[in-house]
């Protein structure tokens, strides 16, 4: 973990003193211009989807309490003690687990890898996925147990692979990334890992995911920080049984062997594939909140561009590909329309163009404020640029993101997350760049044959030892 210097607590706070300064002295010298109804509804369109889909997971999560209102229960999106037979949970012992990993070229990181997981080291079984350093050698010389066979399969691949070697007694399988961190009671969890492990495997579930944050890395982390806790723990939390693995997630056996036996064994979003095929076939995936793992975010804009680029060129692949086991998956309840048809379909795919004309308004508005504020007049009055289309979208997004930081975001995180509430506007708009880079690289690959912007997931035919080893850190750590 990198610690915080004190830029990255100073940068947000000051953009914040500044937007203030700019919306009052903008708003002090607003002239009459023109204002459309129509405009400042497709201008705000980001701000509203966003708005009414936090209320209705918050009304479902809520829903989820209401039923079992246990403190336990509050970090779950099922009542897992209906689950077990009274008194069960504390009599039944720990059926065997292993701690499963694909590894390409960690040198860089390897030391930090074996402190991370030295505690559960007779737990964990690892592959090489062709490595070409001294990965493998390193980590069989300080007694790892580490196969390798020259292959790189990618990860789906080679999770496959190595289920072949784990021990048939072996029932319960933890996927890992290299770079994530399992926490302790004392990092943030409610629980200890074994009790996670003994809770899924007597719930029958095929999956479950815990809680993945963001460990503390400088301005671009806050908001990742804050981005993750909304998405798993008001996103992944209102789905009930139905939810979605991440690169972190605890499979039974059986389950996992036959999600991969039907995955196309692509790097693009794997971990939704496998949750479309367990799902499809009638299993129940839940999350586990009380356990809490961490990983570190792209450290730079560079990184995370690349990153999302690659996440929703998945995302629409995936979804196009397995659209009857979306469809499937959405009759089971009206919340699983809503998630896999509405959200997923509806709002992150066909309303995409919208969000881009919603982004650009929202910046011709920004912009145009200092035109106003400064009497330059460069821009043009009227109902396509007004400073008050903006001005709205950012007093609706602060009020929403301050209800956000004290509803769903840990009481030991507010602290972090809270000088980039303000700003998260921002941030939700230059989203709106990846995403549409990713989709258009999907419409490219199927038109042309290849992408418009090569992102880090994309297989490099030479990525071994000729990359410097930044640019090798980056390829390693694959976003969950």
């Amino acid at each position: 973990m990198k610690f915080n210097t004190p830029w990255s607590l100073l940068a947000p706070l000051a953009v914040c003193a500044l937007l203030a300064g700019w919306i009052a002295l903008s708003a002090a010298n607003l002239q009459t211009a023109s204002f459309s109804l129509l405009v400042y509804g497709l201008a705000n369109l980001i701000v509203y989807t966003d708005a009414l889909d936090f209320i209705l997971r918050l009304h479902v999560r809520r829903r989820h309490i209401a039923t079992a209102p246990t403190e336990e229960n509050r970090h779950l999106s099922i009542d897992l003690a209906a689950a077990f037979p009274a008194g069960s949970r504390q009599l039944v012992p720990v059926r065997p687990y292993a701690i499963i990993a694909s590894i390409h070229n960690l040198e860089p990181l390897l030391d930090e890898f074996m402190d991370a997981f030295a505690a559960y080291r007779d737990k964990v079984w690892l592959i090489s996925d062709g490595s070409t350093d001294a990965t493998v050698l390193r980590l069989r010389h300080a007694g790892w147990r580490c196969f390798d066979d020259g292959v790189n399969r990618h990860k789906p691949g080679a999770i496959k692979r190595l289920l072949e070697r784990v021990p048939p007694h072996i029932e319960t399988l933890m996927v890992v990334d290299p770079d994530i961190r399992i926490r302790d009671r004392n990092g943030g969890s409610r629980i200890d890992f074994e009790r996670f492990i003994r809770d899924f495997q007597q719930s029958g579930a095929a999956a479950v995911c815990p809680r993945v944050m963001i460990e503390p890395d400088g301005f671009l982390a806050r908001f990742q920080a804050f981005e993750y806790a909304l998405a798993f723990r008001i996103g992944r939390e209102s789905l009930a049984d139905y939810s979605i693995t991440s690169g972190v997630s605890c499979y039974r056996r059986d389950a996992l062997e036959r999600a991969l036996a039907e995955h196309t064994h692509s790097v693009y979003a794997e971990d939704l594939q496998n949750a479309l095929i367990l799902l499809s076939h009638g299993e129940r995936i839940y999350y586990d909140g009380r356990l809490v793992v961490s990983t570190e975010g792209p450290g730079n804009v560079r990184r995370w561009f690349s990153q999302r680029v690659g996440w929703y060129y998945g995302l629409l692949k995936v979804y196009i590909e397995r659209f009857s086991q979306v469809w499937r998956i959405a009759r089971r309840t009206p919340f699983a329309m809503y998630h896999f048809v509405v959200y997923l379909g509806g709002l992150s795919l066909i309303v995409h163009p919208l969000k881009i004309v919603s982004a650009i308004l929202l910046v011709l508005s920004f912009i145009s404020g200092f035109d106003n504020l400064f009497l330059a007049n460069i821009f043009p009055r009227n109902a396509l640029i007004n400073p008050g289309y903006f001005m709205a979208a950012i007093g609706s997004y602060l009020a929403l993101g301050v209800f956000a930081l004290f509803t769903v975001v840990p009481k030991q995180e507010r602290a972090y997350i809270a000088p980039i509430v303000p700003l998260y506007l921002f941030y939700a708009i230059t989203h709106i760049a990846p995403m549409t880079v990713g989709y258009a690289n999907w419409i490219a690959v199927k038109l042309f044959g290849r992408r418009l912007y090569r992102d880090h997931y994309e297989p490099l035919p030479s990525a071994s030892t000729t990359l410097p080893l930044e640019e090798k850190t980056s390829l390693m750590r694959r976003a969950s």
